[in-house]
């Protein structure tokens, strides 16, 4: 069984997040949640989400993606994570699988783990700084490497994913019974 993490930090996009982990779980990945600093984390809208761990608690070896939601100011908490930044190089050195949606690719842009083509919350790329934006993409994959653009998209960015990681089979199983 695949094996991914979702790592929220406080003012994480709830839509965001909890899209990701039902799709994932409806296509039977083991989902982690994960606080990069507390649990539970409240997100921008003021729900809170319970957490398995905290990101110091997690073991990268053990897993085969990492996830992060966007919103604000939960990017901007991902962004400046030392912690988070060393994880991130770490599944980036192995070719394990990293997905950013909406400002969260700001943090892939921190720990120089972004690729060449991504896209990002519009207008927000002049945060992330890096060149290589699509403009008119809803998903970008590029190597390792998943980005999105933001809440209308996480579903489709969530599909990316599972296909990614279980094979487009199970995915378009799990997108036909969404209906999507």
């Amino acid at each position: 069984m695949k094996k991914a993490t979702i790592i929220l930090a406080e003012g994480f996009e709830e839509l965001e997040a909890v899209t990701v982990i039902d799709v994932l779980r409806r296509g039977g990945v083991e989902v982690v949640i994960a606080g990069l600093k507390e649990r539970p984390v409240t997100g921008a809208h003021q729900i809170q989400l319970h957490t398995d761990c905290l990101l110091t608690e997690i073991d990268p070896q053990n897993l085969d993606a990492i996830i992060l939601p966007g919103g604000l100011p939960g990017s901007e908490h991902l962004a400046k994570s030392v912690e988070l930044q060393s994880v991130l190089k770490a599944f980036d050195q192995k070719g394990k699988l990293i997905a950013a949606i909406c400002a969260a690719p700001w943090a892939l842009a921190t720990a120089n783990v972004l690729k060449s083509h991504y896209t990002c919350y519009p207008g927000f790329e002049k945060t992330v700084l890096k060149p290589g934006y699509e403009t008119d993409k809803n998903v970008v994959i590029c190597k390792n490497v998943i980005t999105s653009r933001g809440p209308a998209t996480a579903m489709e960015f969530a599909l990316a994913i599972l296909a990614n990681l279980v094979g487009d089979e199970i995915a378009t199983k799990v997108k036909n019974g969404l209906l999507f």
